[in-house]
């Protein structure tokens, strides 16, 4: 495992085991990727994960999020976004926004789903098609730049 990501409702440290489980993580060091859809102590997340480095994302955590639910002001603070709507155009919407503003990290987090898949979260999850997809747009934009026009 190169990376954790740590899901919003672990940040709410309101379940037994979750701040159990952030200092399990912190102490591998590596990084982590942190979903701030339901909220949480940022400052304390940040004392439990002082030695690791820290991707926060903004996200809406409904299923499927509404696009219109998206406060982009807020959301381009952000270095990563935790994508719940449906198809790519809020993804890549991200990342053409923090381009535009220089950004030098950029993470998308999206759950994905294989073909026929059964899950919960199967019906509001991408396809692998539609994952090449927005990675190839995703692509074509961090080569895009303004400055050549």
């Amino acid at each position: 495992m190169k990376k954790y990501k740590i899901a919003s409702r672990t940040c709410l440290l309101n379940d037994k085991h979750s701040l159990e489980t952030l200092e399990s993580v912190a102490r591998t060091r590596k990084p982590v990727i942190i979903s701030m859809g339901m909220g949480g102590n940022k400052k304390r997340i940040m004392k439990i994960f002082s030695k690791n480095k820290i991707t926060f994302c903004y996200c809406i955590s409904e299923y499927p999020a509404p696009f219109k639910k998206i406060n982009w002001k807020e959301a381009i603070k952000y270095d990563g976004f935790s994508d719940h709507s449906i198809g790519i155009v809020a993804p890549f919407l991200f990342a053409l926004l923090k381009k535009e503003r220089d950004a030098k990290r950029l993470i998308i987090e999206k759950h994905i789903k294989l073909r026929n898949s059964k899950g919960p979260d199967a019906s509001t999850s991408m396809t692998t098609e539609l994952l090449n997809e927005l990675i190839s747009k995703i692509r074509a934009i961090e080569k895009f730049s303004i400055k050549k026009c």
